[in-house]
């Protein structure tokens, strides 16, 4: 059985363009997180798109291995929470706004988070969860540095 945020986001994934304060009212749930469910069936269905992006350029290369290619396996860090899901669950994610900034300052804070989760691995959490926490902040920047 669908969860009511399952639901609304399946709701929004079928209307993309349905009012919020429409879809509130017809969910019976509070606008936030109908927000919030909007943004959610909107990142599937980038997520979707990518996906058959990232599928026809393997078509059109020519890669016959029947492997994806590692690099395409790996999900994008903004996808990942390491150590709960407190940040997934904002109607903004700390990291979208991060990644309004500029490049150089994306490349700051992605490199002081990293350095900051190595540099006290084992003093807060375990040290495997610090090490995964910076790992992850590794991943982003190198997606920053991709761009």
């Amino acid at each position: 059985m669908l969860s009511k945020k399952q639901k609304v986001v399946d709701y929004f994934s079928k209307n993309p363009n349905a009012v919020p304060a429409k879809v509130s009212t017809k969910f019976k749930m509070a606008l936030p997180a109908v927000y919030t469910c909007r943004k959610a069936a909107r990142a599937l269905k980038a997520i979707d798109e990518q996906r058959f992006h990232d599928e026809s350029v393997i078509v059109e290369v020519g890669h016959t291995s029947g492997h994806t290619p590692a690099h395409m396996q790996q999900q994008v860090a903004r996808d990942i929470q390491e150590g709960g899901s407190h940040y997934k669950e904002m109607g903004v994610q700390p990291w979208d706004v991060v990644d309004t900034w500029s490049k150089e300052q994306q490349i700051g804070y992605y490199r002081g988070g990293a350095l900051k989760y190595i540099m006290r691995m084992g003093a807060k959490d375990q040290s495997a969860t610090e090490i995964a926490k910076g790992k992850h902040y590794m991943q982003k920047l190198l997606e920053v540095l991709g761009d």
